[in-house]
């Protein structure tokens, strides 16, 4: 029987010698187990690594990983048929790849040139004429932004892994070129007319500055949250479980509205949703803080402050307490 996973788990160890030791939960999708190398998995457990032990780096073309019974695994072989669901893999220090032959360039490309037009790369013979020097190619330079990877002058056809980017086809004809393009790399900010429009996620502070008039502006962060049915999480021994987005917390309820006077308020939490997407794990509100294994990402500190939500406490109360995290 072949077995077919939509997704794949692993955990992954490091425990060599003096750094410090770490164990992680890693889940691998389904779109990277039949296309991206065992380096792939290797190396966001080394970015995760990495983060929490910026004094002892790793770096991923320097291990490789073993099975518990001793056995290596190539670095360089699909995820697919060489990593187990399930299965613990620890980093060894070393190399583990395959012996490649290098390939050279053929008879039939000497005396060629390779066509400098976006997304070409064709071999070609500056003297050719006629259909041989016809070049299907794109206007505008390449933008990789997060796991995206899209040709600025075909925003709508984007690709998230690189063996279906350069099969995006060209969208002009012309002949071949041997000059340089002036912009190798675009920017994801710099939208051109075709580009679709990217919503901005506001603070709390921009709302005040735009509505200076309402009530309260943390009443618009969490309107959803009036909305909802509410659940009470509190027990009968006195103690509850916060709902707020990243605490999860168990706290004694009593206590809750009792530190309100506190400058410390007692939960941190994030107004955002949690975006999963491939391998990346961020909160909307914090964007700017992505992570690679769940341990990194329950680990990241919430940007606002208040009272826990316990699904009783008075919602007008936690909207007039709490506040944005300097």
């Amino acid at each position: 029987y072949i077995l077919i996973f939509l997704i794949m788990k692993v955990y992954i160890h490091f425990e060599e010698g003096d750094k410090p030791h770490k164990t992680s939960k890693l889940v691998i999708p389904k779109s990277w187990v039949s296309k991206k190398q065992v380096s792939d998995v290797i190396d966001l457990f080394v970015e995760a690594y990495n983060k929490a032990n910026p004094d002892h780096v790793l770096e991923t073309k320097n291990v490789y990983l073993q099975t518990q019974d001793g056995m290596k695994v190539y670095s360089d072989v699909i995820i697919e048929n060489n990593l187990e669901d399930l299965f613990d893999y620890f980093i060894k220090n070393g190399t583990y790849v395959q012996k490649k032959v290098t390939n050279v360039d053929n008879n039939n490309n000497k005396g060629k040139v390779r066509c400098k037009n976006y997304g070409c790369n064709k071999y070609f013979s500056p003297t050719e004429e006629g259909e041989d020097v016809v070049c299907c190619h794109h206007t505008g330079p390449p933008i990789f932004h997060d796991t995206i990877k899209y040709w600025s002058c075909c925003p709508d056809k984007k690709a998230y892994d690189w063996d279906d980017f350069p099969l995006i086809e060209g969208c002009v004809t012309t002949c071949h070129s041997t000059v340089d393009p002036k912009v190798l790399i675009g920017s994801a900010n710099n939208n051109n007319e075709n580009d679709k429009p990217v919503t901005v996620l506001k603070s709390i502070a921009d709302y005040n500055t735009a509505n200076p008039t309402a009530a309260s502006a943390t009443t618009s962060a969490i309107k959803s949250a009036s909305q909802e049915n509410r659940k009470s999480t509190r027990k009968e021994d006195g103690t509850a479980q916060c709902r707020n987005k990243g605490c999860n917390k168990i706290f004694t309820y009593s206590d809750n509205v009792a530190e309100s006077s506190s400058e410390e308020l007692p939960c941190r939490f994030h107004k955002g949703q949690a975006i999963f997407h491939d391998a990346i794990k961020y909160w909307s509100c914090c964007e700017h803080k992505k992570c690679y294994d769940f341990e990194s990402f329950m680990n990241v500190p919430g940007c606002m402050q208040g009272h826990h939500d316990d699904g009783v406490i008075d919602l007008e109360f936690l909207n007039s307490t709490m506040k944005e995290v300097v």
